[in-house]
Formats: structure tokens, sequence, C-alpha cells
């Protein structure tokens, strides 16, 4: 009895302290729903980067990483939206459920992400970089993140950037827009230019190329992304 009472005081002290329960997804948060040669995937439980399977499920803290003319596209499960993670890059998958809504936020270390978001309703949608986070509801664009700068294409809807450094600078950027911010907290936008607009289209393609390698008498085939 004594015990019980214990666990009550607990679980009422940790209602007071942050004001609402938070518990994990019941389901997978995405789904990899195509690969393009060197796609790897690891586990937050597991910790070990194996190879990602078409159809991989991905919960909360798992990984996904692209190897060089690599892709991945990832869908999340309840419809929100589409990624398309391009060569050589890093990032994370988190969801969190709380009061039936499923926040999620997906944190890229380093890369470049083509991204379709649909409008959300009272949900959270980010992506967490080295030096920003970026708050959506419905839009899409492309993001390209390194340990210096976080810069966003938009090519329609609406973000809001916010540095992560304490005092940094935060601001918003509308479709047609380019947004960069730096890693000393500065934020400057711009109309987006012609250039912007070729990456943007580029992040856009999954044309391949295939070639045939013979090793120990059998024909292997390999798929990888063309520029």
């Amino acid at each position: 009895m004594n015990r019980i009472k214990i666990l009550m005081v607990l679980l009422t002290s940790g209602l007071i302290t942050f004001g609402f329960v938070s518990y994990q997804p019941d389901g997978p948060v995405a789904i990899v729903k195509k690969i393009i040669n060197d796609v790897k995937y690891k586990s937050g439980e597991q910790g070990d980067w194996t190879n990602a399977k078409v159809s991989q499920t991905l919960i909360d803290h798992d990984e996904i990483k692209t190897g060089n003319k690599s892709l991945a596209i990832i869908l999340f499960t309840d419809g929100s939206g589409q990624l398309r993670v391009r060569e050589n890059a890093v990032l994370q998958i988190f969801g969190q459920k709380e009061n039936k809504q499923l926040n999620k936020n997906t944190v890229i270390q380093n890369g470049s992400v083509s991204f379709e978001v649909n409008k959300q309703a009272d949900e959270e949608f980010k992506f967490t970089t080295p030096t920003a986070v970026a708050s959506i509801r419905g839009t899409g664009g492309l993001l390209n993140a390194n340990s210096d700068s976080t810069q966003v294409i938009l090519e329609h809807g609406a973000m809001e950037l916010n540095s992560l450094l304490q005092g940094g600078e935060r601001g918003n950027i509308i479709g047609g827009q380019t947004g960069t911010v730096y890693r000393d907290g500065k934020f400057v936008f711009r109309n987006s230019t012609a250039n912007d607009l070729k990456l943007l289209q580029a992040a856009k393609n999954i044309n391949t190329k295939k070639v045939r390698v013979k090793v120990n008498n059998q024909v292997l085939e390999i798929e990888y992304l063309s520029q």
C-alpha cells in the first residue's frame, strides 16, 4: 500500500512539473518509401548502422544516412508530408504524442532535404539543425544544413526560422524567398535567385542510372542517383 502511495505522489509531481503527459506514438512515425544506392538505417535503441530497406518503418529516435549519389524518400505515416533526403545527409526522426496530437521534429545533422509538408492543424512540424529550428504548417522547399549555417529555399507556404544561439535572431520567410541562419545567430532573407530555384528543382530529381558489375561470376546491378 505504501509503495502505491509513493508511486501516485511521484506521478502527481510529474504532472505538476511538466503540465502534461507525453508519450511515444503507438506505431511508426514514418516509413522509407524509396531507396537509391547507399542508404543506412540506425535504430535509436540499437545504435548500429545497417542497410535500410524499402518499407522500413521509422519510430521515434531512428536515424537515416545517405551516401554519395544516394537518395531516400521518407513518408510520414499520418500523411503530413514527404522528405527527399539527398546524398551525404544524416537525419533523425522524432515523433511525440501530446493530447492526441503527433508533433514531429526532423533533426538534420548535415546535408540537404527537399520537403513537402501538408498544412497542419494544431500539430507541430519542425526541422532542427545545428544552427536553427524551422517551424512549418504547410509548405515545400529545400533545406541545406551544416555546422555553420542553415539555408531554406522556400517554394510555397511559409516558415519561421529561429536561431539556436541564445539571443540569436528569428524571422519568417514565404514562398519565393530564401532564408539563412548563421552560427553567430544572424538571420538573413531575400528573394530567391535563379540559382536558388535551380537548386530547388534539382533537389526534386529522382532520376537514376544503372550499371552492371561482374563479381565472382555473378552480375550485380547497381542503381545510383544521376546528377
